[in-house]
């Protein structure tokens, strides 16, 4: 097909409905194409999905009417083809453009005046556009049914509206219909200033942000009020999220590689917070002690500047992770009942281990405590959740070959060890592992020769798996 300049209704038959039955139209990859033409007002009566990808020269686009149409995805071609199809398919309510040559502001503007069906819009490698509107105002008039907005890799995009309503974006009835925000990859991105209906907030990989906003909390709504999930990935320059309020109904909140991010002293205000994830961010380091009673999964990683880990009352609290925090040395107090997944690892600096609090944990089942060389010697000392099943342990400041027995609950069926390097035999382990063991894994005994006796009493094993160890015989 690429020597095809002219589609026009010519080389369709002479009937008074032209492709009656047609629902999916696709053209791809016709460099030449340069027009597509008909006079005929009743052409494609049931188009529903129309794809124009990578023709580049097509500039010539007159059709009637596309009544049926709903989704239109356009890449890859000049910017008259956008404005000539909108116009043609008013009823589109799926919108996906990507690399439009030519698409400025001021053509944009013109666009998205026939966007009143779309719910939703996706916008990506249109780097000529810096603002998706003038003004919110302007926006909530036109986009009155939109419901979800993907900007991904507009490099100039500045932020979504060229005006601002006032300083503490009030405008919380602007924009009501829109649900869920999308930004990936807008390097010029400045600000996000969101609507109050916004249910979920995804930025990533936007260096440039500074500033994510929701309107002014008010007797009458405000503070992101909507809100039920928020990602923040790679926003360097951002220090802080503003105006959310404790009546915001945020659940998730992730928050990765913000190396500026502070945490607000409100954290505690967000009771119907049920995730939190913090990764790699380094101006955070320290926090206030969490009651957030409906919290079940929290994780923190990669954080330097953390030193000692607050009081933690989460009574729902089911998943607990602590990973690469090279600088915490503590925990404080913990009182965590429902707790059954708690990761610890590669905290090389941590001192404190509240392991005098584990026969507590009547619920914890899986645990991990590993590559953390400055816990206190005394851990392990034989204190153990008591229906703990899965136990993954090493790289501790007292060696494996001196913990003797441990006391494990009968409920432990799975072991693995790792990272020990005095080890020899397994009948120095004899002591170690239950009867109880299903599954038993041991990694990284540098010094292991062979195995033999200590484990002829382990009469319910399954699995048994050796890895990095220099084992010469087994017998």
């Amino acid at each position: 097909m690429d020597d095809v300049k002219v589609i026009s209704l010519e080389l369709s038959r002479s009937t008074d409905v032209t492709f009656p039955s047609l629902e999916i139209l696709r053209f791809e990859d016709m460099s030449s194409w340069e027009v597509w033409s008909t006079n005929s007002e009743v052409m494609f009566p049931r188009l529903r999905e129309l794809q124009i990808i990578k023709c580049p020269n097509l500039s010539d686009v007159s059709l009637e009417a596309l009544p049926s149409l709903r989704v239109l995805e356009i890449e890859g071609c000049g910017e008259s083809v956008l404005r000539s199809l909108v116009q043609a398919a008013s009823s589109t309510t799926k919108l996906e453009i990507r690399s439009i040559l030519g698409l400025t502001d001021e053509v944009w503007r013109g666009v998205i005046v026939n966007l009143g069906a779309v719910e939703e819009l996706c916008i990506q490698n249109c780097d000529e556009i810096r603002y998706l509107w003038e003004s919110d105002a302007e926006a909530g008039k036109v986009l009155v049914n939109l419901k979800e907005l993907q900007d991904f890799r507009c490099k100039n995009l500045v932020s979504l509206g060229e005006k601002e309503e006032d300083e503490d974006n009030t405008g919380s009835d602007l924009l009501s219909s829109l649900k869920k925000l999308d930004i990936k990859f807008c390097e010029s991105m400045e600000r996000v200033c969101c609507p109050n209906s916004i249910e979920s907030l995804d930025i990533f990989r936007c260096s440039s942000v500074r500033d994510v906003s929701f309107p002014r909390a008010t007797t009458t709504g405000g503070g992101g009020q909507n809100l039920k999930s928020l990602s923040i990935w790679r926003c360097g320059n951002l220090k802080s999220i503003n105006q959310l309020s404790n009546s915001t109904p945020l659940t998730s909140l992730t928050i990765r590689e913000c190396k500026n991010m502070e945490l607000s002293s409100d954290l505690h205000q967000l009771s119907n917070l049920t995730e939190l994830e913090i990764e790699r961010c380094k101006s955070i380091g320290s926090f206030s002690d969490l009651e957030l009673s409906n919290l079940t999964r929290l994780e923190i990683a990669v954080c330097e500047s953390i030193e000692s880990f607050p009081n933690l009352h989460l009574p729902n609290l089911t998943e607990l992770k602590i990973l690469s925090c090279k600088n915490m040395k503590a925990f404080g107090d913990l009182q965590l009942p429902n707790l059954s997944w708690w990761m610890i690892w590669d905290c090389e600096n941590l001192e404190s281990f509240p392991d005098l609090q584990l026969s507590k944990l009547t619920m914890l089942k899986y645990m991990t405590i590993s590559s953390c060389p400055m816990i206190d010697a005394s851990f392990p000392r034989g204190l153990w959740p008591p229906n703990l099943v899965r136990l993954t342990t090493g790289g501790l400041k007292k060696p494996i070959s001196e913990w003797g027995y441990q006391n494990f609950p009968p409920s432990l069926v799975y072991l693995s060890l790792h990272d020990e390097p005095d080890v020899r035999n397994f009948s120095q382990l004899s002591l170690l592992f239950p009867s109880s063991l299903t599954s038993l894994y041991i990694s990284g005994f540098d010094n292991l020769e062979s195995v033999s006796t200590g484990l002829q009493h382990l009469t319910s094993l399954q699995h048994l798996r050796i890895s990095y160890c220099p084992v010469r015989y087994i017998y």
